[in-house]
């Protein structure tokens, strides 16, 4: 008569990545590898890669090797989900992007950015994403404290159909995987009229600098269509700087009563709306004052996955802790 064959005993090298000081040892790695990447210059991606494949591979060795959690089930699932949400974590890290961009009201985004950075495996579709900024409208609190700012855009899907939609930093639009809120910049941009010899003209818009900036935030460095180098600032009236009203829009540009100040080397010129300064290369008019706003642009794919192996590893616990806090109480025989 047969003998049932015993089931193998773990490796010990298998044993040794199961250890729970191996658990121990991802921490102080982590922490270290943070560290590192605290440095400007240094790939955060590619510090976090190392402690979190020791943590993968820590976990993927103590459930093969600790028979109580494949016999448990709520232990299983709890493990499984702390090794989805590691994975998660790591594939998020490789496929990510974050980026900022700036459109001026009334124009459109076509995939330019001030800065951006991503994961090594991003797959990149900015290219088409296309929306229009349909102007701001910013919310105060009853004490004139800044509360929130919605942008109205506008946009087109494949088929054609326009859409449009106000979105804020809390509430963001979705197009090709790429979520774009608002952002706390914004900024004014007057709009020129640049009209060549030959009587040709074009419109531009020269965004100048974020109004949370400070000193001169309402001015920039700027180069005109002919390449020389300018100098431009909204000034406005004693009584016309756009306040903290209620609610505003676009700064509320519109009724500002304000004067660009522009200086083009040693020659400084004041304009007002429909006012001309002619050079040798053309003529530059004044035609408005604008706006414009700045996004934030990111993609994560796998946000949904992190946040359902988060739901399940605290599902999976409180199944553990249940059974214990509702364990029948075993009843005490009485003697006859």
């Amino acid at each position: 008569m047969s003998t049932p064959a015993e089931p193998a005993r773990p490796t010990a090298w298998a044993l040794a990545i199961a250890s729970p000081k191996l658990s121990a040892a991802f921490f102080v790695l982590a922490a270290g590898c943070a560290l590192w990447a605290s440095t400007p210059g240094r790939s955060a991606t590619l510090a976090m890669l190392v402690p979190f494949s020791l943590l993968a591979a820590n976990l993927i060795a103590a459930i093969a090797t600790n028979r109580r959690f494949r016999t448990d089930l709520p232990l299983l699932v709890f493990h499984l989900a702390l090794l989805a949400m590691t994975a998660t974590f790591v594939i998020a890290r490789l496929t990510y992007f974050e980026g900022q961009a700036t459109v001026t009201a009334g124009a459109g985004f076509e995939g330019e950015m001030l800065a951006q950075e991503s994961g090594p495996v991003h797959a990149n579709r900015l290219d088409r994403i296309r929306f229009t900024n349909l102007g701001f409208t910013e919310n105060f609190s009853a004490r004139s404290h800044y509360h929130a700012t919605y942008n109205r855009v506008g946009w087109q899907t494949t088929d054609g159909d326009a859409h449009t939609a106000d979105i804020g930093d809390d509430i963001p639009l979705i197009l090709h995987g790429y979520r774009i809120y608002t952002s706390r910049h914004r900024g004014f941009s007057p709009v020129f009229r640049w009209q060549k010899p030959d009587g040709t003209d074009e419109l531009g818009t020269v965004q100048l600098r974020d109004n949370n900036g400070g000193e001169f935030a309402s001015a920039n460095d700027w180069a005109l269509p002919d390449g020389e180098k300018a100098w431009l600032m909204v000034d406005f009236e004693a009584d016309e700087s756009p306040g903290e009203a209620r609610s505003r829009t676009n700064f509320g540009v519109d009724p500002l009563h304000h004067q660009l100040i522009l200086r083009i080397g040693n020659d400084r010129h004041i304009l007002k709306p429909g006012q001309s300064v002619v050079r040798a290369n053309g003529t530059l008019t004044y035609v408005r004052l604008g706006s414009w706003m700045g996004y934030r642009i990111v993609a994560d794919p796998t946000k949904p996955w992190l946040i359902g192996s988060i739901a399940l590893a605290v599902l999976s616990l409180v199944w553990f802790y249940a059974r214990i806090l509702f364990r029948p109480i075993p009843q005490t025989p009485t003697c006859p």
